[in-house]
């Protein structure tokens, strides 16, 4: 079903160009089934739920963030992520239909530190630094970024920001 959104959205393209040739065409109202189109594509391909975590989870109460991940290649990974008392897990779109996968997951006392900032030229977030793990784990969230307590309770770390795990860096 993505290849064929992927092509519907291409033809659709192609009509649109093919019409603006026309100098008496109005090719408006062809934009809408463009737009349209890439938006069902975009939630089909990307969007991760809270309902769809929960039905992986059960009936376990976690904090969740929509967020995307930067992997090792720096390529962003649209997902999900949840945190308990005992792991952090990244979920990831699994199909067309729903459904979500593991994309990648720790305990939740392997976090040495973490620190908020712009993970990228762009993005705000959270990088944190995981014991065992040769390169710190970028999440890009301006959720996480602007409501930092919660993050820190979800993680079940003291409130106060002079805790020795923590390194702030506000970029403007």
């Amino acid at each position: 079903m993505g290849k064929n959104l992927k092509l519907l959205i291409a033809l659709n393209f192609g009509v649109i160009v093919y019409f603006m040739s026309f100098k008496s065409m109005i090719v408006w109202p062809l934009f809408l089934p463009l737009f349209i189109l890439t938006a069902v594509w975009y939630v089909t391909v990307f969007v991760v739920t809270e309902k769809m975590v929960r039905k992986v989870r059960g009936d376990e109460p976690f904090y969740f963030s929509k967020c995307q991940m930067i992997n090792e290649k720096n390529e962003m990974v649209y997902g999900a992520l949840a945190i308990t008392e005992n792991e952090i897990v990244f979920y990831k779109r699994k199909s067309l239909k729903g459904g979500v996968t593991i994309g990648w997951t720790t305990f939740t006392a392997s976090i040495e530190s973490y620190r908020l900032e712009k993970v990228d030229d762009y993005h705000p977030g959270v990088t944190l630094s995981v014991s065992g793990e040769n390169h710190p784990v970028k999440i890009c969230s301006k959720q996480i970024f602007k409501d930092e307590k919660a993050f820190r309770k979800a993680l079940g770390w003291p409130e106060d920001a002079e805790d020795e795990k923590i390194n702030i860096v506000s970029e403007d």
